[in-house]
């Protein structure tokens, strides 16, 4: 970003002070996305002493929000979130994790809107509805199109058993875990796109199966068909969004907490994981050293070995890392005008665009900041999205409009300072900003004289204040390879060290959440059955 007022917050949090001690009896979390959140309540909720570290000014990891002198607010990165429908697990969880205090708005049908070479196609909530929806706009591939979503249901339980045997304990793990994973196999080892081209050989469908890819962050060639599948699963009944902002997520789970005893400290910047032998002996935070004998890492699992460790302490198969890349990083423009969305017209539903139906040449197109056109871009609208928003932010509206990016375009500016990295940067960012005001324009011509702010957020901007090495907003890839590695589970190789957040299940709200689940299973086990229960009967 390139403004003073990135972290402009409605709380504050207590910051972290020199004074602080653990027990040995501590669980230390590192990071307060909403994979450490959840780690965190599941634990305080079976009586373990939990504290939360946040590196930076504000809490939720990729959850929070950012304002602007007029009052304008965007999200950056919750845009949102599936399976929020009443009564389904994940809201039954959230309920649990919030005490009922999150609240979701649905985005109503349609949801997402893909223009592919200038053909428009909505992605309307339930199955059968998508079904009706795809035979109409492909008459001649139903049978394709049932094959499709029958693959999608029979996925479900495939990918299901490869999470849990992540938190299985000792044997049962030795005995259980490989033929779990040789039953997701099969879908996790092929592409999105070698799947449905053996189903269908019109490019224009598998293109616009494939519209929502930017969800996991890959182009159909590139991902694994267990990670479109479980993403599309995901939105399969609808899109949701927090009600009162993405902020909403971790503040409502936060006072949770907090009514727990934990407590959730900002400016809290861990160095290093000290370790003594193959265990945990300590934490260094903002240059001191601190005693503790339980770690929770929700920092990534790159950053978790290769930084956060030291070498001496890793093995070959935890710190080789070439096999397992980053996901993509991206450029946003963040807009903000000066009427209400109502007024605007403006859409609930997210806009997938893509200049044509070649997708996989438009997502890797590794030249295309030099171009004159957006190829592709994701629209999302915010203020659309939340039914309070109009009640603080009378007469605004924001809009959110996302490209793809490639680090090697910004590696020469990560080391500059922050708000003065140079013209030829600015000169990117400017670029990009016309570019998207361009393609806007030709969606929607009337914005034009109601933008009161537009500016752009870079790759070097995520990695600033994501601590991710590249820019990347997804962990570790979502490609076949991701499915091979065993690094990527609750349980490390130390003792006492334990990894949670997206690169432990997927990607997304979601996906962080379950990774907190997992992470909690593995520690107390089958003491899980209670909370579960609990959130049966009473969320």
């Amino acid at each position: 970003m390139s403004s003073y007022y990135w972290f402009m917050v409605e709380k504050s949090y207590k910051k972290f002070t020199s004074d602080v001690v653990f027990t040995n009896d501590t669980y230390v979390i590192i990071g307060s996305g909403v994979g450490g959140l959840t780690t965190a309540v599941f634990l305080a909720k079976a009586g373990k002493k939990v504290v939360v570290l946040e590196q930076h000014y504000t809490p939720g990891g990729f959850t929070h929000t950012f304002k602007r002198r007029k009052g304008l607010v965007w999200d950056v990165g919750v845009h949102y979130v599936g399976n929020m429908e009443e009564n389904s697990g994940l809201r039954r969880i959230f309920n649990y994790l919030s005490d009922n205090k999150l609240e979701w708005d649905p985005m109503g049908d349609p949801y997402d809107v893909a223009f592919v070479g200038g053909r428009k196609f909505e992605f309307v909530s339930g199955k059968e509805n998508f079904r009706k929806k795809f035979h109409e706009y492909f008459p001649n591939d139903k049978n394709a199109i049932d094959k499709y979503l029958e693959l999608l249901e029979k996925s479900t339980k495939k990918n299901l058993l490869y999470f849990v045997q992540k938190a299985l304990p000792g044997l049962l793990n030795t005995v259980l875990g490989p033929i779990f994973r040789r039953i997701q196999k099969p879908i996790a080892s092929k592409t999105t796109y070698q799947v449905l081209s053996s189903i269908t050989d019109n490019q224009e469908l598998i293109a616009v199966l494939c519209a929502q890819c930017g969800n996991y962050g890959l182009s159909p060639k590139e991902s694994s068909f267990a990670s479109h599948c479980i993403v599309i699963n995901h939105f399969m009944e609808g899109g949701y969004y927090p009600r009162g902002g993405a902020n909403r997520i971790h503040q409502t789970i936060i006072d949770n907490l907090e009514s727990l005893g934990v407590k959730v400290f900002i400016k809290a910047n861990v160095e290093k994981i000290i370790t003594k032998g193959k265990s945990v002996k300590g934490l260094l935070i903002n240059g001191k050293e601190f005693s503790c004998k339980k770690v929770i890492s929700n920092a990534g699992a790159y950053n978790t070995f290769q930084r956060l460790l030291d070498s001496s302490v890793n093995n070959k198969k935890h710190i080789d890392f070439r096999s397992i890349k980053p996901s993509t990083c991206h450029l946003c423009l963040y807009i903000g005008l000066d009427k209400s969305d109502a007024e605007l017209k403006l859409p609930k539903y997210n806009i997938w665009w893509y200049a044509d139906k070649d997708t996989d040449s438009i997502l890797n197109d590794k030249d295309n900041l030099s171009k004159d056109q957006l190829s592709f871009a994701y629209i999302s609208f915010p203020s659309a999205k939340d039914s309070l928003w109009s009640t603080k932010h009378p007469d605004q509206s924001t809009i959110q409009l996302i490209g793809r990016a490639w680090y090697k375009d910004f590696r020469a500016y990560e080391d500059k300072p922050w708000l003065n990295r140079g013209e030829e940067y600015d000169k990117i960012k400017d670029q990009f900003k016309e570019k998207g005001l361009s393609l806007l324009r030709e969606l929607y011509p009337h914005l034009e004289e109601h933008i009161i702010h537009a500016e752009v957020s870079t790759p070097v901007s995520t990695k600033k204040f994501s601590n991710y090495n590249e820019g990347e907003i997804y962990g570790v890839t979502h490609a076949p390879e991701r499915y091979k590695t065993r690094v990527l589970r609750p349980r490390t190789h130390i003792k006492g060290l334990f990894l949670t957040g997206q690169d432990i299940t997927l990607v997304g709200v979601g996906g962080a959440m379950g990774s907190g689940i997992l992470t909690a299973t593995t520690i107390i086990k089958w003491n899980m059955s209670k909370q579960f229960k609990e959130i049966s009967a009473k969320y």
